[in-house]
């Protein structure tokens, strides 16, 4: 015979997706929309494990300077690979840690250059871990950035912050410390 209980984890499996509000940025792109996070409660997360594209909802194209245009689809898929920034104004506020499970993270200010970008923003590392070491390295793909502020190459004058950024690896093609 088998009996069978109510599961916690059952009833957290079918709960709703996370949906995250972003803004994502290429050299002659840049749009909003929402990410459905499917049962990730990090977008860094999520995007990590993406097999290369993207699909956003409630999209709307904005123009250079970041103002919503009259362009707005329902969904659109995105190729990861063309997109500099993944970047959200407001970040959501971290899940609740565990009293058992403690990260202790350093935070470092770097400054990163793309084609058309200027990224200035913090990563946390691990304590005793090489600040090159880590910008060098190829995974994950997007790296995480803290308060970041992005300059555009094409036009100075246009600039934004970001609680939050995500940042294309490969599309970085110079970077250095700040502290």
């Amino acid at each position: 015979m088998i009996t069978e209980f109510p599961s916690t984890f059952a009833r957290e499996q079918v709960a709703a997706p996370a949906r995250q509000r972003v803004e994502v940025i290429g050299t002659h792109l840049r749009i909003t929309g929402d990410i459905q996070l499917r049962g990730f409660h990090r977008l860094s997360d999520f995007v990590s494990l993406q097999s290369g594209m993207l699909t956003l909802r409630d999209v709307t194209l904005l123009n250079r300077r970041g103002m919503a245009t009259t362009d707005q689809v329902t969904e659109l898929t995105i190729r990861q690979s063309d997109l500099t920034l993944i970047a959200q104004r407001y970040a959501p506020p971290p899940e609740p840690a565990s009293d058992d499970v403690v990260v202790d993270k350093i935070p470092r200010r770097i400054l990163a250059v793309t084609t058309g970008h200027v990224v200035e923003g913090t990563v946390s590392l691990y304590p005793g871990a090489d600040l090159m070491t880590f910008l060098q390295a190829s995974d994950p793909p997007f790296l995480a950035l803290l308060d970041a502020r992005v300059r555009w190459l094409a036009d100075r004058r246009l600039k934004t912050t970001y609680e939050f950024v995500l940042l294309n690896r490969s599309h970085v093609v110079a970077v250095t410390a700040l502290d």
